[in-house]
């Protein structure tokens, strides 16, 4: 592009150059030949201009990506189709690719067309999102220059292609950050089981059964005694703390680090569901609210929904801990996923370790203070288990 910049300037001056000096020439020696000369030069970057307009006007282009809903990181078909339809030849028609949020494959390949009366040109390839969200993809804007290089015209892409992307679930065979494992063999040692409701399935009726569990109807059909049974749901023996509060800093730095904290989640509840350990997941978004995930199906749903997930949380992830603390949460394990450690959250840890919890807390930030050591340094000291990850680390290599 510099190249393409150097040659314009270079282009531009010899014209300006040409156009004064056969006016010079024109008006000192007179006579057709000098004032046909300058007619001419003065035409030449007219003629550059229509054209370069009339192909800004006239070109077609056409994208397509065959995922609107995606998934961050994983390759996507993408394709776009840049046409000329016209009588005359289009040249020097450069392609401008969003390149902030995603990748695209082949974008180096090929950026600059030039097209014959009714060809098109077909770029096959594969696009990239590399952040979770909601933003525009594909092509960015079409520069169409003159065949003298004189001048240039940024045609912007009002159509953009506009991509939801989903976070990416990082497999993990083990997890490191817990204080104390759970025996994957008995993944309820740690849960006290519930008896939430009746179930509809029956059984033949064993003596000592309480007589509200006879099915009475069930039981005149089949002419012998039956009783329900009852669903038996286990309460959550990690419960996982995810701090929505708003990240200050610049917007890509602010995108990195949501992005950690909502896979971090993501990450450990998954490998949970997948050893069918209950899992609660608590945060502040617009409100307390409260995720149970007992299965592999409930982790899907919440999956689901972390499109719409928005840091605007009112109050520090420490309101959360002191309110679960207060009602007596019946989870074991205390996960917290924080991008703000402070004196306050330190106070609201070492009260939930006195209170018999164990604690794992994950530190999203590339904060390094004095500060932030000594109080990281404090809680470690409490035996509270931090874990920092810095915008650059992979996830999976802390977790």
């Amino acid at each position: 592009r510099k190249g393409i910049d150097i040659s314009m300037l270079i282009n531009r001056i010899i014209c300006i150059l040409t156009i004064i000096g056969t006016g010079i020439f024109a008006s000192y020696y007179g006579g057709n030949i000098s004032y046909a000369l300058f007619y001419l030069s003065l035409l030449i970057p007219i003629t550059s201009f229509i054209y370069t307009f009339y192909v800004y006007v006239r070109f077609k282009l056409l994208q397509s990506l065959e995922n609107h809903l995606v998934i961050k990181g994983d390759w996507n078909p993408y394709s776009f189709i840049i046409a000329n339809e016209d009588f005359i030849s289009f040249s020097n028609i450069r392609v401008r690719f969003l390149s902030d949020k995603s990748t695209i494959e082949a974008a180096g390949q090929r950026v600059e067309y030039s097209l014959l009366p009714g060809e098109n040109d077909r770029l096959e390839t594969r696009i990239k999102c590399n952040y979770r969200g909601e933003y525009y993809v594909g092509v960015h804007s079409i520069e169409v220059t003159d065949f003298l290089y004189l001048f240039t015209l940024i045609y912007p892409i009002n159509t953009k292609i506009k991509a939801v992307v989903l976070p990416r679930v990082v497999p993990l065979e083990e997890l490191k950050i817990t204080p104390l494992q759970i025996d994957v063999k008995n993944p309820y040692q740690y849960s006290n089981t519930i008896e939430e409701e009746l179930d509809t399935e029956v059984r033949r009726y064993i003596p000592g059964d309480h007589k509200k569990r006879i099915h009475w109807k069930a039981s005149a059909k089949k002419q012998e005694l039956l009783s329900r049974q009852y669903l038996h749901k286990p309460k959550a023996s990690i419960v996982l703390f995810m701090d929505l509060l708003e990240i200050k800093d610049d917007d890509l730095q602010v995108t990195i680090f949501e992005d950690k904290i909502i896979e971090c989640v993501l990450a450990i509840a998954n490998h949970y569901a997948d050893r069918r350990v209950a899992t609660q997941i608590v945060y502040d978004m617009g409100g307390k609210t409260t995720v149970n995930i007992l299965s592999k199906s409930d982790f899907d749903v919440f999956y689901n929904s972390c499109q719409y997930i928005s840091f605007s949380a009112k109050n520090p992830i420490g309101h959360l801990i002191q309110e679960g603390i207060g009602q007596g949460d019946e989870g074991i394990f205390y996960m917290v996923v924080t991008h703000y450690l402070t004196k306050e959250f330190y106070l609201v840890a070492l009260k939930a370790v006195s209170s018999g919890k164990h604690l794992s807390v994950l530190f999203i930030s590339d904060d390094i203070s004095d500060n932030t050591k000594e109080i990281m340094v404090d809680l470690k000291n409490t035996g509270v288990q931090v874990h920092q990850i810095m915008s650059q680390d992979e996830i999976e290599d802390v977790l």
